[in-house]
């Protein structure tokens, strides 16, 4: 069995979206006081969608169940598909490369799996154009993956709609009942396109998503 952590680091002076969105902010506490001995902690100040992190639609409507209501069998061991299409800065993602992917792995996309789509991305994580010039994808291929049915899209882009040519998919995604997992890294290491996939949200009450620690298992 291989374990292959697929989730991004939380650290000082790291990438965060534009405005409201803060950037990330460890800072360590002084040893109390009321203690006869030191100890070390620290203060983590952040957005929810900070580094890989799961988020569910309620980041589009309140109604939608919340990260902290998300069922375990959803974000524990589910079955996943990996599908690796690389792309450079600003290329799409597109009907015809879902399609040729999932041909050349061999396998099928079924009812309820996660899919998780790699581009090599992931290598720009510390560059300036990781934010600006991502791969995305088209509207298309989003529909391709809703009506597939999947449980979760996962991707090593930090924007799934391209930042210079708007989709405007979101909506409908967010209506589905479907989570977003995203960035994750590491998806070049995967050695077989079926495993399994833990993505486990903090337990924050009433957020639309937490960072995680996602794994891929693999046999």
């Amino acid at each position: 069995m291989r374990i292959i952590d697929i989730s991004g680091s939380i650290e000082n002076g790291m990438w965060s979206y534009a405005d409201p969105y803060p950037a990330p902010s460890i800072t360590e506490i002084p040893p109390p006081d009321w203690l006869a001995y030191p100890v070390y902690s620290q203060t983590v100040s952040m957005a929810v969608q900070t580094a890989t992190y799961l988020e569910t639609g309620a980041h589009m409507y309140r109604e939608t169940i919340n990260i902290d209501q998300v069922p375990l069998e959803r974000c524990y061991l589910i079955d996943a598909l990996m599908l690796w299409i690389p792309k450079g800065a600003d290329e799409a993602i597109t009907v015809a490369d879902l399609e040729q992917a999932l041909a050349k792995s061999g396998e099928t996309l079924r009812r309820g799996d996660a899919l998780l789509v790699g581009t090599g991305w992931d290598q720009h994580w510390t560059l300036p154009d990781y934010l600006s010039n991502p791969p995305y994808f088209l509207a298309e291929s989003i529909d391709w993956v809703l009506d597939h049915k999947a449980s979760l899209l996962g991707g090593d882009t930090p924007r799934y709609d391209s930042p210079n040519d708007p989709q405007n998919f979101f909506p409908k995604f967010f209506k589905q009942d479907i989570l977003l997992l995203a960035p994750v890294v590491n998806l070049h290491q995967i050695q077989k396109p079926r495993g399994k996939l833990t993505a486990l949200p903090l337990k924050i009450k009433g957020a639309c998503a937490s960072p995680v620690r996602a794994l891929w298992i693999e046999e």
